[in-house]
């Protein structure tokens, strides 16, 4: 009796630990996946006026510097504050001013870290499946060189 007991006991603690490393992963799926905008907003802290422009891999404070000055370019932005850990800029625009959405994607393009996803007031851009597998390449390619010169 006892013996049933126990193997029904690690059966049980089997099938909780699948649960929770199912969750946990389930939990770290990028922000840039995202569909529900308003948790992604509310987690990035971002202001209505914000856009959130997430790139391919901007992996050291260089990569976030590059992107950086490549949207301050843009007219009317005020600000820019870059998020290296989850591959993000976010541009707070002039007051009372709508940032052009295809103007900022157009910088983040020419920083050379080439952009996955935008979310701002105007809606919502994303780069198609294949433009994510080059961003996906070159952030490998710029990672491997990074470790080269180092």
């Amino acid at each position: 009796m006892m013996e049933i007991i126990y193997r029904k006991s690690l059966l049980l603690a089997a099938v909780l630990l699948v649960c929770a490393a199912s969750a946990q992963a389930a939990d770290k799926a990028p922000l840039s996946e995202s569909k529900d905008i308003p948790a992604v907003k509310k987690t990035l802290k971002m202001a209505p006026s914000e856009t959130a422009i997430f790139v391919g891999d901007m992996h050291c404070a260089n990569c976030a510097k590059k992107v950086a000055r490549k949207l301050y370019a843009v007219k009317g932005v005020t600000k820019v504050r870059t998020d290296v850990k989850i591959d993000v800029a976010i541009v707070t625009p002039q007051r009372n001013q709508e940032l052009d959405s295809k103007a900022l994607w157009a910088a983040a393009e020419k920083s050379g870290i080439p952009p996955i996803k935008l979310i701002g007031p105007a809606g919502i851009i994303e780069a198609d499946e294949e433009a994510k597998k080059e961003a996906s390449k070159a952030a490998h390619d710029h990672a491997a060189e990074e470790t080269k010169t180092s």
